[in-house]
């Protein structure tokens, strides 16, 4: 088959991941893969190093502009009339809205959309989030099939009229990934104490993440001598978050690592892997602590449930809540026992019901 993927930003976000995982793995299956997307980031790099050929989208971007829109409904159009795909799988929001309209026009024989989250479930006001989910009833009306990375997330919208035959739930998966010795990745990080305990987060730094709540507990904890928290990302709200540690007097125990290549070989430096989010689908970031056999604490929110048994192979917290989050910090730094435990049994977890193997093969069987 010819398979375009399209995707609205370049840069190397969980959804990007998954396009560019689903993009080597089809070429491995001897598939014709081309990927198109706004931007030259590091996505971009990434395919292009794995010989997969990219157009590059001069229009889109995240922000709202109705020229922009209207110019890259028409490029995407003309390159699908070109291209003449047997699939257009569309991924993000806005790509979702004008891709799949713009093939729609072009006859493309099957049009998929994967919902990566939605932001209907964000903090915003009420009229805003009818007008996103009236958005979102139209996107995946245009699709013929939407792919939900949960089962959260497909019941979010199963009420919506006429769209209950195009939904299918496909979990993210990962393959195993190197990771670097523990004292290595600690001094990377720039923690040199052996004997510190180290918790940290791989996220994007916006307000969805909930990383100001796990301020909040860190505040609280870090009275514990030779404690440091690790934040590796970037994003919109660094200085915010940087200037609230600085008003809770904790700028000293948090590293803010920004963005870091292959993130996820630093999860050797953690002792605690922390998710605190307000809003996820099912986040790549806890499948990888997973598979590093890392304790996770993670809110309880979307399709994380999904995935962390309180208790069994993680502990769930209530998302906004940082006493419980502060409290459950505390019993896992005291237990390194029961930090074993949750993280090889989320190590197992993962291995058997997230793997890439299993997430592209029913991928391509939906093609």
């Amino acid at each position: 088959m010819k398979i375009i993927y399209g995707i609205t930003k370049s840069n190397f976000g969980g959804a990007q991941r998954y396009v560019f995982d689903l993009a080597t793995e089809a070429k491995k299956a001897g598939h014709d893969v081309v990927v198109l997307c706004g931007g030259a980031g590091a996505l971009v790099e990434k395919l292009k190093a794995e010989e997969i050929r990219v157009i590059s989208l001069p229009h889109l971007h995240r922000d709202i502009s109705i020229i922009d829109e209207i110019k890259s409904f028409y490029f995407i159009f003309r390159t699908l009339w070109h291209e003449k795909p047997d699939i257009f799988h569309t991924n993000s929001s806005k790509m979702g809205g004008i891709g799949n309209y713009a093939a729609r026009m072009a006859g493309v024989k099957k049009i998929i959309f994967t919902t990566h989250g939605w932001t209907f479930n964000e903090p915003r006001p009420l009229w805003q989030k009818l007008v996103v989910k009236l958005f979102v009833w139209l996107m995946i009306l245009l699709s013929h099939k939407t792919i939900c990375v949960s089962e959260k997330t497909k019941k979010d919208i199963s009420h919506f009229p006429f769209i209950q035959n195009k939904l299918r739930v496909i979990h993210n998966g990962i393959a195993p990934f190197q990771m670097l010795e523990r004292n290595t990745a600690r001094r990377a990080l720039g923690i040199h104490e052996p004997e510190t305990l180290v918790a940290g987060t791989l996220s994007e730094l916006h307000p969805v993440k909930g990383l100001d709540v796990l301020l909040d507990a860190w505040e609280k904890f870090s009275k514990k001598d030779g404690a440091t928290l690790v934040m590796i990302g970037e994003g919109e709200v660094r200085k915010n978050l940087e200037d609230y540690a600085d008003e809770l007097g904790i700028r000293d125990k948090v590293i803010f690592k920004g963005y870091l290549d292959n993130a996820k070989q630093y999860l050797s430096a953690f002792d605690i892997f922390l998710l605190p989010s307000r809003s996820e689908a099912l986040p790549y970031t806890l499948l990888e602590a997973g598979l590093a056999s890392r304790p996770v604490i993670a809110s309880s929110v979307g399709g994380i449930p999904e995935v962390i048994q309180n208790g069994l192979n993680g502990a769930l917290v209530p998302a906004e809540d940082s006493e419980t989050l502060f409290s459950t910090l505390v019993l896992l730094s005291e237990d390194p026992g029961l930090r074993s435990r949750l993280g090889s049994a989320l190590a197992e977890t993962v291995k058997e019901k997230f793997s890439l193997e299993k997430m592209a093969r029913k991928t391509l069987a939906l093609y």
